[in-house]
Formats: C-alpha cells, structure tokens, sequence
C-alpha cells in the first residue's frame, strides 16, 4: 500500500508527540533494526548474548479459524528464539489471556513442514510493555512460565515465557529503569540511552525520518481500513458497496477481499 505521502504540519505534531510507548512509533523505531531490537532485548532479559537477526514490526498472522492478530515486534535471534513484544496502554489490554492467545500463535506458525520432532519448536518469549504496573508490585518486570505444581514448581521445560515490563518502573540506576524512562521521552534529547536516542532522532528531527514516518501513518488509516471492511465481510450485515463506500474503498478491492474472508473471521486491530 505505499504511496506518496505529503509531510503535514499536523502529522508533524503528532511524531513530535509519539513516545516509543505509542505502538505506532515503537514499531518504526524497532522495525528491522538489529541493533536496537537486541538492545531492548538484552535489556529486559538481562541477557547480554542474545544476538539478534531479525526484527519486524506489524506482523499479521492470520486464521481462518479465529482472530486475526497484528504483532508489534517480531524477533529472532541466533538460536531461534523468537520474541514477541507488545506495548500495551490499558492492563485490560495487557490480561494473561492475551498472552496466551499470542503466544498460541505464534507457536502455530514455528513448526516447519517436515519438522515431526516437537522438541524443534524454539523457545519463545511473549513480552507486554505495560504502562501500568500489571501486578501492583513495584517490581521492574515480572516472568512467568510453565511449572510443574507436584514438583516444587519445577519448570515445564516448553520453552514458553511470558514477561511484563512494568512502565511504571523509575529506578534510573538500573538498566530496566533506564529503558522505561526512555519509553516515556517525546523529545530525542531526553533519551538516556545513545542507540535508541540516534534512532528516535532519526525519525522525528530529520527530514527523511519525518517523511518515513508520514509514510508509516499513511498506511497504518489505510490498513485499519482494510481490517474494519474484512469485520464488516465477515458479519455480513452490510453489502460490499456499502462497505465500499462506507470505508472509501474501490468496490472491486472490496470484491477481492471478500474472496478470502471467512464468515467467522475477526481481525484484532488493537
């Protein structure tokens, strides 16, 4: 969907306002960098030898089945552990069950055709930036697996992982807390650490970051779009003109979607 998009003085006040806890402009600043993804990694996990190779922002996973879900982050690392990482604004939002559900997934989708031994599926980490403190602890993140409740809680072993940031967390002598901090800053200037710092930069105090970033807002309306009509196809209380003409959509694309919507389909688009 990527069209020329025209730098306005309004979007320009909306990057000036965006904060990497805005999903949105998290994504851009995430999306296939290397370095900063593995950076934010390190840092929530404390673990310095995750070495990652592969970032993407906005990942779709549907099913025909269910919901369809869009991922903030997707990553992959070295050793094929793959990490989800959401913002999310409202606890609600952020419910185990969520959790779960992405989890499910994207666990769906990491056996390969011609894998028959389960034990190849990679580790996976689920992790939720919440501006909230989701458990009411003061505690910088809380981690969650599979444990065996007979066995002393001894772990699973399934390799799936569950973490909460807690966006609320303020202590700047730790590394966590430093993070959060630059979660919340508007302004590049204000950002504690130099890799994300040069990178938020980019997009909001250069001519080509703010163009890339008009871009990105472009076609996040165009694909919520496209998301609202797919809702409407799938309930089937509307016909396709009325949709067409309700999200201001060419009636033929509209056609085209309706081809690959499921009467039971519904598109997650928070």
């Amino acid at each position: 969907m990527l069209k020329n998009t025209v730098i306005t003085e309004k979007k320009l006040k909306a990057i000036a306002d965006m904060r990497m806890l805005d999903d949105t402009f998290m994504s851009a600043v995430f999306d296939g960098q290397i370095k900063e993804t593995q950076l934010l990694l390190q840092i929530i996990l404390n673990k310095n030898d995750i070495a990652v190779i592969k970032a993407e922002a906005q990942v779709y996973f549907s099913n025909i089945y269910g919901r369809e879900i869009r991922l903030d982050i997707l990553a992959e690392d070295k050793k094929g552990t793959i990490y989800n990482v959401e913002v999310q604004r409202e606890k609600g939002q952020a419910d185990p069950h969520r959790a779960r559900f992405h989890g499910a997934r994207v666990d769906s989708r990491l056996l390969k055709k011609g894998q028959k031994d389960f034990r190849e599926i990679p580790d996976r980490y689920t992790i939720f930036i919440t501006e909230d403190d989701m458990f009411n602890k003061g505690l910088p993140a809380y981690h969650s697996e599979n444990t065996i409740a007979e066995l002393n809680h001894t772990p699973l072993g399934d390799g799936s992982y569950i973490i909460y940031v807690n966006g609320q967390y303020r202590n700047l002598e730790t590394p966590i807390g430093r993070l959060i901090h630059d979660f919340y800053c508007k302004k590049s200037t204000d950002i504690l650490n130099p890799i994300l710092r040069e990178r938020v930069s980019h997009l909001k105090d250069t001519e080509g970051g703010q163009a890339e970033m008009c871009q990105i807002m472009d076609n996040i309306i165009t694909e919520e779009k496209i998301d609202m009509a797919k809702n409407e196809i799938a309930y089937g209380e509307l016909t396709l003109s009325q949709i067409a003409r309700a999200f201001e959509l060419p009636i033929a694309f509209v056609q085209e979607l309706a081809k690959n919507v499921k009467t039971d389909a519904v598109i997650e688009t928070v």
